[in-house]
This record gives C-alpha cells, sequence and structure tokens, in this order.
C-alpha cells in the first residue's frame, strides 16, 4: 500500500535469494492441505483444513538450475534364505503377532487347549534306585553281597504281562470259555484264569458256571455258600454288592464264583434268559465276568453266552481228537456270524494227561494262528495239581503253568480298550 507523500512505486520480479534470511524475516509460505485417510465408507479424502504451511518454490527454472542427477541405483540383490533356525523364529513371530483384524495371538502352548503339565505325563524319567530281584542268582547275589544288578529279564518280561492285564476294562467286560468235548479241562482253566486276572488287577471278578449239564466250577474254586445262580435270580432284594456276595464263593485269589443249581434237584436246566439276567444284576458290581461253558454250542445257554461276551477260549486237549474239535469249534464261529468274536478268541492247546502226546503241539499252533491274531495260542503244559481234581490254588500250579496261564490274560486282556466290542 502506497504511503501518503510518496510516489506509487513499480512491483518487478525479485532475485532468487542467495543469502540465508536474518532473524526477524519470515519466510513466503503457502498453505497446503493436510492429506487425511477416507474415513469408512468415503471414496476420497476429506477436504483440507488449512492448517499446513509449505515454503513457496521461488528459485528459477532452467539447465543452469537444474539439480545434477543421480545415477540410477542398481538392481537389489535377493537376500540369501534364511537358516531353519531364523525360519521357525519368523513362522512363531507371526503365530504371536495377529494381523490386523485378527482374534487374540495365538501360541503353541494354547493350540488345542492343551496344558503344559499334561505334556510332562510323557517324560520318561529314570530312577536312581534299582529293584532288587527276587529270584535266581540276582536274588543271592543281592542278599549276600548287596551288589543290586535289577531285575532279570525273565522277571521285566512278567512286569510287562502284569502291565497289560492290569488295562481297564470298560463297562462289564465278559469272557466265555468253551470246548466242544468234555474232559479238556475248562473249569480248571477258568478258575486259574480269573484268580490271575483278580491276583494281578485287583478288583472284583465272577466266574459263572454257566453248563446246562451240571458243572462243577464251585468245587474246582473252593465252595463256601451253597446258594446257587438259581437263588440269585429268585432274590428280588438286590440293590447293592454285598447282596450279591451273600451267594458267591471266593478262594484265596480272591475270585468269586457263582455255582450252578444242583443237577439232581434242578427243574431245568440253564438257559440263556437265565444268563442274561444274571449279567444284568452282576455287570453292575463285576468288572469282569467269566461263563465257565458246556461242551456243546447248540445249547441255548451257549448261544446265551456267545451274544453277550466280548473275549472267548478255545480249549483243546493236546491230541488229534481235541485239535479236531477245537478246528470245529472255529469253523462254527465263522460261519454263524460270530467273525468278529473269533477275531478277539484265544486258543488253549491243554495237557490233560502226562507224557509225550500223539500230536506235533508245535505244528499245531501254527495251524492254529493262521485263524487267531498272533500270541494267541497257548499251550498249557501238565501239571500235578490240577490232575488231582481237588480245590485249585494258585501257589500250588507249576511255575510254568502259572506263567502261560499269565500269558492267556495278558492276550485276552489287549481287547478291552478295543471299539468294536459287544
Amino acid at each position: 500500500m502506497p504511503v501518503a507523500g510518496n510516489p506509487p512505486q513499480t512491483q518487478t520480479a525479485a532475485a532468487p535469494p542467495t543469502a540465508t534470511p536474518s532473524a526477524g524475516q519470515n519466510e513466503t509460505t503457502t498453505q497446503m492441505p493436510i492429506a487425511r485417510p477416507p474415513l469408512a465408507g468415503q471414496t476420497s479424502p476429506p477436504p483440507a483444513n488449512g492448517l499446513l504451511r509449505q515454503p513457496q518454490q521461488t528459485g528459477q527454472t532452467g539447465a543452469r538450475f537444474e539439480p545434477p542427477r543421480q545415477a540410477p541405483a542398481p538392481a537389489p540383490r535377493p537376500a540369501p534364505a534364511p537358516p531353519p533356525s531364523a525360519h521357525f523364529a519368523e513362522v512363531s513371530q507371526e503365530i504371536e503377532t495377529p494381523w490386523a483384524g485378527q482374534l487374540a495371538p495365538t501360541s503353541a502352548a494354547t493350540i488345542g487347549n492343551h496344558r503344559a503339565i499334561d505334556a510332562l505325563s510323557h517324560v520318561g524319567v529314570k530312577t536312581a534306585v534299582k529293584m532288587p530281584s527276587q529270584r535266581g542268582w540276582r536274588h543271592w547275589l543281592y542278599v549276600l553281597t548287596r551288589i543290586n544288578l535289577g531285575l532279570s529279564p525273565d522277571e521285566l518280561y512278567e512286569m510287562e504281562l502284569h502291565t497289560r492285564i492290569r488295562r481297564n476294562a470298560r463297562d462289564s467286560y465278559q469272557i466265555g470259555i468253551f470246548g466242544l468235548k468234555g474232559g479238556v479241562g475248562k473249569t480248571a482253566i477258568t478258575v486259574a484264569l480269573g484268580s490271575v486276572l483278580s491276583r494281578v488287577r485287583g478288583d472284583r471278578i465272577l466266574a459263572i458256571d454257566a453248563d446246562p449239564d451240571g458243572g462243577n466250577l464251585a468245587d474246582r474254586a473252593g465252595r463256601q455258600s451253597a446258594a446257587t445262580v438259581a437263588d440269585l435270580l429268585a432274590d428280588k432284594e438286590l440293590s447293592r454288592y454285598n447282596d450279591i456276595r451273600a451267594y458267591t464263593s471266593m478262594n484265596s485269589a480272591n475270585l468269586e464264583v457263582l455255582s450252578s443249581e444242583d443237577y439232581s434237584t434242578a427243574r431245568r436246566a440253564f438257559n440263556d434268559e437265565d444268563w442274561k439276567n444274571a449279567t444284568s444284576i452282576v455287570s453292575r458290581y463285576y468288572n469282569l465276568v467269566l461263563a465257565d461253558c458246556g461242551a456243546g454250542l447248540f445249547h441255548p445257554a451257549a448261544r446265551g453266552v456267545l451274544a453277550t461276551v466280548s473275549g472267548l477260549v478255545i480249549v483243546a486237549s493236546a491230541s488229534i481228537d481235541g485239535a479236531r474239535q477245537a478246528a470245529v469249534t472255529m469253523d462254527w464261529l465263522r460261519q454263524n456270524g460270530y467273525q468278529d468274536l473269533l477275531g478277539r478268541s484265544c486258543v488253549v492247546i491243554n495237557h490233560v494227561v502226562p507224557g509225550k502226546p500223539n500230536i506235533d503241539v508245535e505244528d499245531l499252533v501254527q495251524q492254529f494262528e493262521r485263524h487267531v491274531p498272533p500270541g494267541r495260542v497257548i499251550v498249557l503244559p501238565y501239571d500235578k495239581h490240577i490232575a488231582a481234581g481237588t480245590e485249585i490254588q494258585l501257589d500250588l500250579l507249576s511255575r510254568k503253568f502259572q506263567r502261560r496261564i499269565t500269558e492267556l490274560a495278558a492276550a485276552l486282556s489287549d481287547d478291552f480298550d478295543r471299539l468294536e466290542r459287544r
């Protein structure tokens, strides 16, 4: 604006500044809008608010005033692949750092809601103390010199068998002992097998005499009660275990036995309805139920047992006649809809008489192993205590007989957690 008393002057183009403006001089600026990101739903940025100021470009243009050109930067070389440890570190960092819009961070410790304390149950822990041997020369060496060499291979194998026998049996697991010929030792095997299961497992095991022709299961196990399965079925006030215990006998291995009705006074034979009613009562109080069956498969009692059991023991004597009867039993099961039960069966070749049999037992084992899973053909030696026909006590059986019965119990226990049970 012209000042009074001075003639107006014409404004000319100013030369480019050659020096830095001193203090008090204001730099000529223009207002520039602030670039803001568009809000949700907008497609263009909002208008400028006029708060940002930017210096004016007052310099001259031309070849003399162009800034020197810079040489183009060389193309970047690809970075070398990171080592495996760095790759996993990056992956773990990506897992721990969520992207925008994702949920809370996820780490390996929280995937699947697994607790860290649960993983410790699978960690092997070595003990500094060895368990001393209880038999053999290792035991006597420990007794005399206190040199502990640990358990023998035979003792370790026995511990493995006991571990298999202690498997948890869901519901009430039922096992039937069958044989088409009498005198092959079904009752003795039932008592010995139940005694081993009861002693090793420590839970309630019950053996039921399901022979419709009048079995002697209670006599071989040690009769303590004159009550029979007919008396149990006639009682309508059974609500506790002690009510069931009043009708059973128990031997020294804590195996309980429910005897059949006296054949001389029985009005009818034990049938399938009796078996189903008895098992529906006792299955609430016993973990394992064994059935000592008769010599035939067409009896109603045998059909009732086959309809409910989850494991089977086929007993044959160590003779050509006994081998044929066992083979007929397996063929009958296969042809009458019990193929799945045959896959959970064990075959026992029992030496009921002393001396060498008239059949090649090793060849017989190989023939039977074609029809049952491996390790389920058990050969029982002749035992004087069983041949006496008296009450069977587990401690009086030979060590070899006890080991074979233990192997039979372990083979049957392998099916306790199978899903295709009946």
